[in-house]
């Protein structure tokens, strides 16, 4: 800790007297934000590069230096570099003219790329794209390179799921997704490889930036959204703000009701002393409606300082699932049994409860971002099982599961210009407490009682600088982790861990002409969820029981990633290196080996490699993507047979179109197929095809739009294949995904809030 606040000091009086610092905004041709514009301070006498920056997403630079006569260098692709002397501190607005190519008598304009590389990921520009016509925020995601729609989850190719932020604030949902029109989107940035300054868990990242807020008073945006499925569903929402000089007080009202159909078939194969084969089929409905309210205040002082809140919550009126099992035992090839088993199970959660709070702002050279967020809920799940035997003993099977999380977290982020660069230095601390009950009153599992006590304390530095062709980023996290693991009231000592990791980043990107090139190197813990580490073990028939492991290690990872840009041509590789790799696992029962047992254990190590390559050539009325991708495994996985290990990769093809029919009527068809291969101890035994068609139109100067939307309309499904040694399971899962989706927007006046909390505690809530 001392070394850390000797650090700080040092920053704060490093500066020289007689260094200057020089600001300024980048603007296009359509006076529209220019970021990642490379600005150079250089010496009016020889030319010599003095210091280095990049414009943020609002265009805007600060650069330091030293120097008699000083000139600024500003060069951005497909924009003619401006060359300017430095008469003042503030150089005001700076306008890049685009770059044009003769050809004959034809004159063409170079257009902004529709991607541009960072020293962590991949930026697209939305703003005056067809992008922008798509409908929601999730639609944008999908078209992005190697970004899947996986059920109602968004996907990165090789990433799982990642983090996803809306100008700097964490989304608490994906749903929220779904509150956002694409209209009001100015970029999306794809991180794959997070940097010092996000949490060590997180694989990839997702910023999404809106436009800048303009215009005052009052302005709200509404939405009505009807999803013709086996299972229909209705989302009615609307977000408001207020808007008077400095202050916003906004708000959202979001009634979501929700019916899913799921047809799932099993057959588990068994080799003990007899051999089983168990064939399953099941049917469940869940029904959910559910409220989601927000509302918040933030009140601008001045351009130095700014603060607020925001509270989120949501009321669920109903949480129930019901459907019917049914089993054909077969042993030794001989008929055993045939079960049926009717499942009733409802869930009443309190309201969760979701706090922000923020401070933003710059004392002298110092820029300060501190957040605080509480988090609280509680779950409580009641499910009846009542199977029906017709060759043994019925049975009836009641079970109670409560959760209860509770979240405190705090975050401080100061940052200082050095050396013509940016250097960032933080702390959070994370306090976490979990409590999983399961209860069942016949005793066919045991009942539980288990609670989780966490707290992290983490510290980082993060340091930035321009280099005159591109930009360096090194990071270092610090994160101590205490957890304390109890069971039945009792402290479980060998269950109780502490962990104390360094994680190393650095990220390299440059720019040689039409050529962008990023290479990243970055060091990750991939924490159990606290699901994966409860004590209980749960019901689901008499042959199939699951449970956690407290156990449970966390997995170590290290990635090394490049990419590159050329034109419209855009390849991603990345290779990792995974020690304690969590997997699932199934084991027999004491007593009853016909009887599975799935859980999580940890394996000694796993390597990846990631290829991607997308092409996107962009015309006025055509948007075309076409993302190819490859993702191969290497880990051995010890079994009562020997190893077993992944053999074949897994391949992408994704190919999004975009059409500008009318200026107010865009649509898009969207394709994509994953191939048969082998992940862990998985199989996916057939391939997935899935596709998607939609249209956009626009009313009333934009301000009113309708789209329809066709979702997995080859009503795609998973099948896949689980080796375990000596047992295997095969699943055909059939989810009602295949809908259609019906769409009325209305937005009036621009004005959104100029909120900037971005959260503390993001890891511990994925986790929860």
């Amino acid at each position: 800790m001392r070394t850390i606040l000797s650090l700080m000091m040092a920053v704060l009086v490093v500066m020289t007297t007689t260094a200057q610092t020089f600001t300024g905004r980048v603007v296009d041709e359509m006076h529209k934000a220019v970021p990642f514009a490379n600005v150079v301070l250089l010496a009016g006498n020889d030319s010599t590069f003095v210091a280095g920056t990049t414009t943020d997403g609002d265009g805007v630079f600060k650069l330091t230096g030293s120097t008699a006569k000083p000139l600024l260098k500003i060069t951005y692709l497909g924009y003619k570099t401006q060359v300017l002397e430095a008469m003042s501190a503030h150089l005001g607005t700076i306008v890049l003219e685009p770059e044009a190519t003769e050809l004959g008598e034809v004159v063409v304009k170079a257009q902004r790329p529709a991607y541009k590389l960072t020293a962590e990921g991949l930026k697209t520009d939305v703003e005056n794209t067809l992008l922008s016509k798509v409908g929601t925020a999730r639609a944008v995601l999908e078209n992005l390179p190697g970004v899947q729609r996986k059920k109602d989850a968004i996907e990165v190719f090789g990433k799982g799921a990642p983090l996803i932020y809306i100008n700097g604030r964490k989304l608490q949902n994906q749903t929220e997704l779904d509150q956002i029109s694409s209209e009001d989107i100015q970029s999306v940035e794809l991180i794959t490889s997070p940097g010092a300054k996000y949490d060590a868990t997180v694989e990839s990242v997702i910023l999404i930036k809106t436009k800048r807020p303009q215009g005052e008073g009052f302005s709200f945006n509404t939405q009505a959204s009807y999803y013709a499925g086996k299972g229909p569903d209705l989302t009615l929402g609307l977000n408001w703000n207020y808007r008077h000089k400095g202050l916003d007080v906004f708000g959202s009202v979001w009634y979501n009701d929700n019916k899913y159909i799921e047809d799932d078939d099993f057959t588990f194969d068994v080799q003990a002393d007899t051999v089983w084969r168990l064939n399953e089929h099941s049917d469940i409905k869940n029904h959910n409606n559910s409220l989601y309210t927000s509302a918040g205040m933030n009140y601008i002082f001045n351009d130095q300082h700014s603060m607020g809140f925001r509270y989120d919550t949501k009321a669920y009126f109903l949480q129930r699932t019901r459907g019917s099992f049914t089993a054909d035992v077969v042993a030794n090839g001989a008929f055993y049994d045939h079960l049926e088993n009717g499942i009733h199970m409802s869930t009443k959660s309190n309201m969760p409860h979701t706090l922000n709070a923020y401070y933003n702002g710059r004392v002298g050279k110092t820029s300060i971002d501190f957040n605080t967020d509480y988090v609280f809920y509680k779950d409580r799940k009641s499910q009846f099982n009542d199977e029906v035997s017709q060759q043994w003993e019925s049975r009836t099977v009641t079970s109670t599961s409560v959760i209860r999380n509770q979240l405190w977290a705090a975050k401080l982020v100061l940052s200082w210009s050095l050396w013509g660069g940016n250097l960032q230095v933080g702390s959070e601390y994370d306090n976490t407490r979990r409590n999983d009950d399961y209860i069942n009153p016949e005793q066919v599992v045991p009942t539980s009682y288990t609670e989780q006590k966490e707290r992290n304390c983490i510290f980082f530095a993060e340091y930035a600088h321009p280099l005159p062709f591109g930009q360096l980023k090194v990071g270092l996290r610090n994160e101590n982790v205490s957890s304390n693991y109890y069971s039945q009231g009792k402290l479980m000592a060998e269950q109780s861990r502490s962990y104390h990791h360094f994680f190393p980043s650095v990220g390299l990107m440059a720019r040689a002409g039409n050529v962008q090139l990023m290479l990243n190197y970055a060091m990750k813990i991939k924490r159990p969820n606290y699901w994966q580490l409860r004590g209980s073990v749960t019901y689901a028939n008499r042959f199939t029981w699951d449970s956690g492991n407290p156990l449970l290690k966390p997995t170590i990872n290290n990635e090394v990633s490049f990419m590159a840009i050329y034109k419209w041509v855009n390849l991603m590789m990345g290779y990792k290196h995974d020690r304690d790799v969590i997997i699932n696992v199934a084991h027999e029962i004491p007593g009853s080996e016909a009887t599975t047992l799935m859980t999580n254990e940890n394996v000694d190590h796993e390597d990846a490699m990631r290829v991607m390559l997308t092409l996107s050539p962009r015309w006025d009325f055509y948007q075309p993507s076409l993302t190819l991708g490859m993702i191969k495994e290497w880990i051995k996985i010890p079994s009562p047979i020997g190893f077993i290990s992944p053999k074949s990769p897994i391949y992408l093809v994704q190919f999004n179109n975009n059409f500008q029919i009318l200026p107010t009527l865009t649509a898009n068809v969207n394709f994509d197929f994953t191939s048969r291969g082998d992940m862990q101890n998985v199989t996916l035994t057939e391939p997935i095809y899935r596709l998607n068609i939609g249209a956009t139109k626009t009313f009333l100067k934009d301000r009113l739009s309708v789209s329809v939307t066709g979702y997995n309309l080859l009503n795609a499904q998973d099948n896949v294949k689980l080796r375990y040694g000596l047992r295997t399971m095969r699943q055909s899962q059939l989810r009602d995904t295949r809908e259609v989706e019906f769409t009325l927007r209305y937005k009036f006046n621009a004005a959104q809030s100029k909120y900037k909390g971005t959260g503390a505690g993001s890891s511990e809530k994925e986790r929860l």
